[in-house]
């Protein structure tokens, strides 16, 4: 019979059952990126409602499984947190149409915090258990707000092209990531897999568009790279201290939609970096 130990008043199994879990359910997170990334780059060449609408799809499914992913206490009130940032910044999202809307989205973000920061200092417990769940709460609210530049990207020279080589990018490395998931040789290969895919997704994606390569590329090689470090940095506490909450489809679907959102303002910053520097 496999002992268990209490963590925040809830009873969670031992590492090794935990991992194992964990490891069972990777076709989630595959799934959570490949329809997030789907969504947003077949919409941003729709229009901002459309945009806006994937955006919401996308950030729900952060929101439902954020707080299980992370071992978060008070799961419902911090799923509910974050489904508010996103509906939020869905509204900031739709009404971007040139480069000033999405300025608002800084606005957003201080008010997501200032809620969060309150709601987790009314909880019980230590001090570092409270630092783990903001940083853990921020975290979340900055792949949101990341996810909501793609309003801005799109309405930019070369934007959409941008965009969709780094969500591919970020989506494909978070296929190979999961998919060797356990596989100690194989896993050594899923980062420099991912980069060398990403830059060939980029190239692609202006091939097929007509347009220079020099923004596509690069945007395809930081979204497999940011994306590849955003999972290494949440499957680390996972790992170590394990809980199978972080196993459960809501959970493993948040973390292959977070892995796609977090590296939506890279089109927006190397579409601006290229217009500058050219």
């Amino acid at each position: 019979m496999s002992e268990a130990i209490d963590i925040d008043g809830e009873r969670a199994e031992r590492p090794s059952v935990a991992t194992s879990q964990i490891s069972a359910s990777p076709v989630f997170a595959m799934l959570g990126a490949v329809l997030t990334a789907a969504l947003l780059v077949l919409s941003s060449y729709a229009g901002p409602n459309l945009v806006a609408g994937a955006y919401l799809v996308s950030g729900l499914m952060l929101a439902g499984g954020w707080a299980r992913l992370l071992r978060l206490p008070r799961e419902r009130s911090s799923s509910l947190l974050l489904a508010i940032s996103a509906a939020s910044l869905t509204v900031i999202v739709a009404l971007t149409e040139d480069l000033q809307g999405i300025r608002w989205v800084t606005a957003a973000l201080a008010i997501s915090l200032a809620l969060v920061f309150l709601h987790t200092l009314t909880r019980r417990g230590g001090l570092d258990r409270v630092v783990v769940a903001l940083s853990s709460m921020a975290l979340g609210l900055g792949a949101l707000a990341s996810g909501a530049f793609i309003a801005d990207a799109v309405v930019r020279e070369n934007g959409r092209e941008t965009v969709a080589a780094a969500l591919t990018a970020a989506a494909v490395g978070t296929l190979l990531d999961s998919g060797t998931r356990g596989r100690a040789r194989l896993s050594e290969w899923s980062l420099p897999t991912s980069l060398v895919v990403g830059v060939l997704i980029g190239i692609g994606a202006s091939i097929i568009a007509g347009v220079p390569w020099n923004a596509p590329l690069l945007a395809g090689l930081l979204g497999a790279g940011v994306s590849y470090a955003f999972r290494l940095i949440l499957s680390a506490p996972v790992d170590c201290e394990g809980n199978n909450r972080s196993a459960t489809a809501p959970a493993q679907l948040a973390l292959g939609a977070a892995s796609v959102l977090f590296v939506g303002v890279l089109p927006t910053a190397v579409t601006w970096l290229f217009q500058h520097v050219g």
